[in-house]
């Protein structure tokens, strides 16, 4: 796949904590929205965690495919 297939978006994390380890990750874990930029990553992320205590939120850096499903 060639390079600018692809475009930068970041994944705005949610890890639910409070379910405790014997959860499994997969279980506690949901990416809740996908942004354009890092900046609104930021702001989002800073503004859910100061919303909730029993969840912590972080964003990911990831890549979206852009082309058409064949």
């Amino acid at each position: 796949m060639a390079r600018n297939e692809h475009e930068r978006a970041f994944a705005i994390v949610r890890l639910d904590d409070f379910q405790g380890q014997e959860v499994d990750l997969r279980n506690r874990v949901t990416v809740k929205r996908i942004v354009w930029s890092e900046e609104e990553a930021e702001r989002e992320v800073e503004r859910l965690n100061e919303l909730h205590d029993d969840v912590r939120y972080f964003w990911q850096a990831t890549r979206v495919d852009r082309r058409a499903p064949s």
